[in-house]
C-alpha cells in the first residue's frame, strides 16, 4: 500500500513538471508567433496569443502528460524512441484534428457548410503545424522522461552541474547480488544469462524509483543503490525497497520458471556514512561516490551467504532507521572483522512479521 501511494505521487509530481514546462514552452510559442505575425503586418494583441497557449499548454500537458506517465508510459518505455514517438504521433493526430478542426466549427459555425468547413481546416498549414507542434512537445517530454531514467533520480543534478565541484555527503548504501549467479550464467549460457538480467533489472526498477532510490552502478549480476540519508531513512526506504524487490521476483516467479527454468534471489548490504560525491570524466561523464562506506557495504553483502541470510545491516544504519517491530522483525549477527577495517562492524539481519 505504502509503495502505491509513493508511486502515485511520484506520477502525479511528474505529471505537474511536465505541465510546467509545457506552459513555458507555449508562452515562448506565443511570444515568437505574435513576432512572425507582426513581422507579417498581422497584428494581433500578445496577450490573446498568450491566454491562447497557455489554457492550450495547460490542458494539453495535464492530459497528454498524466495519460503519458500514468497509462502508456510503462508499455512505451520497453520500444527503441523512434517506434515510441511514432505511436504517440498517431494518438496525438485524431486528438489535435478533434480539437482544432472540428470543435471549433461545431462549436462556433453550426451546421451550415460544416462539412467543408472541417475539411479545409484539416488539410491546412495550421492544421499541419498544430500537429507537429504537440508532436514535438510529445516527443520532448518523452526524452526528457527517458533521459531521467538513464541517469537515475540524480538526472536533474547532472544537468544542473550540481556534483561539478565535489561535495561531501550522508549517503546509504545497498549492494544487491545474484545467488548462484555463476552456475546460472553457466546452466543459460551467456545470451540467455543476459535476458535474465535485463528482465530482473526491469522488475526491480519500479521499486528503487518509488523508494527515491538512486542505481548507482550496474556491475554484472549485482545492483548498487544509493539514497541520500534523510530520503533513505524516511519510512524506511531503503529496506523497504529491498522486500519490496524480493516481493516483485516471488510474484513474477511463474514468469521465470517458464522462461530460464528458475526464480532469481537477491542477498543484499546495507551501511551509511559520509562520501565525496563528484563528476568524473570528460567524454562520458559519471557521478562518482568515494570513501570507505561504499567499500563497507560491499564487503557486509558480502557477508551474507556465510550466515546464511538474505540481507545484512550495520548497526549504525539500524539505530537510525528505527524499525516498527509490527512490521519487522531484527536478529544480531554478531561482531564481525571484515577485510580493510580495522574495528569489526556490528551486523544484524532484518525480517518482516508475518502478515506485514
Amino acid at each position: 500500500m505504502a509503495n502505491d501511494i509513493e508511486k502515485y505521487r511520484r506520477r502525479s509530481r511528474r505529471t505537474l513538471r511536465i505541465t510546467l514546462a509545457w506552459v513555458l514552452a507555449g508562452m515562448v510559442a506565443a511570444v515568437l508567433e505574435n513576432n512572425v505575425l507582426t513581422a507579417n503586418g498581422l497584428h494581433q494583441p500578445l496577450i490573446e496569443e498568450i491566454n491562447a497557449y497557455f489554457w492550450r499548454s495547460l490542458f494539453g500537458g495535464l492530459i497528454g502528460g498524466g495519460i503519458y506517465i500514468f497509462l502508456l508510459r510503462d508499455k512505451l518505455r520497453v520500444l527503441p524512441f523512434v517506434q515510441a514517438l511514432g505511436i504517440m504521433a498517431a494518438l496525438v493526430l485524431p486528438v489535435v484534428a478533434i480539437t482544432h478542426a472540428v470543435l471549433p466549427v461545431v462549436l462556433h459555425q453550426g451546421p451550415i457548410n460544416t462539412q467543408a468547413t472541417i475539411l479545409d481546416r484539416l488539410f491546412s498549414l495550421t492544421q499541419l503545424g498544430q500537429f507537429l507542434y504537440y508532436t514535438l512537445m510529445m516527443g520532448g517530454t518523452m526524452l526528457m522522461v527517458r533521459l531521467n531514467d538513464q541517469y537515475g533520480s540524480g538526472g536533474v543534478g547532472f544537468l544542473l552541474g550540481r556534483y561539478y565541484k565535489p561535495r561531501q555527503e550522508l549517503r546509504i548504501f545497498m549492494f544487491l547480488d545474484m545467488r548462484s549467479s555463476t552456475a546460472i550464467a553457466e546452466k543459460l549460457g551467456h545470451v540467455r544469462y543476459f535476458e535474465l538480467l535485463n528482465d530482473v533489472y526491469a522488475d526491480i526498477t519500479d521499486p528503487v524509483v518509488y523508494s527515491e532510490g538512486e542505481v548507482y552502478q550496474y556491475i554484472g549480476d549485482e545492483v548498487s543503490v544509493t539514497w541520500k540519508l534523510h530520503k533513505g531513512i524516511r519510512g524506511q526506504r531503503c529496506i523497504r525497497c529491498f522486500f519490496t524487490i524480493r516481493r516483485k521476483l516471488e510474484q513474477r516467479s511463474a514468469h521465470y520458471q517458464e522462461r530460464y527454468g528458475l526464480v532469481p534471489q537477491f542477498k543484499a548490504g546495507f551501511h551509511y556514512g559520509e562520501v565525496t560525491t563528484g563528476e568524473v570524466g570528460l567524454v562520458k561523464k559519471e557521478t562518482i561516490f568515494s570513501g570507505d562506506v561504499v567499500n563497507t557495504a560491499a564487503r557486509i553483502q558480502n557477508s551474507c551467504n556465510d550466515h546464511g541470510v538474505d540481507n545484512l545491516i550495520s548497526k549504525e544504519l539500524l539505530d537510525l532507521l528505527r524499525l516498527p517491530s509490527r512490521i519487522y522483525t531484527t536478529r544480531h549477527i554478531g561482531e564481525i572483522p571484515l577485510k580493510g577495517k580495522s574495528n569489526d562492524v556490528s551486523l544484524w539481519t532484518v525480517g518482516l512479521q508475518e502478515g506485514a
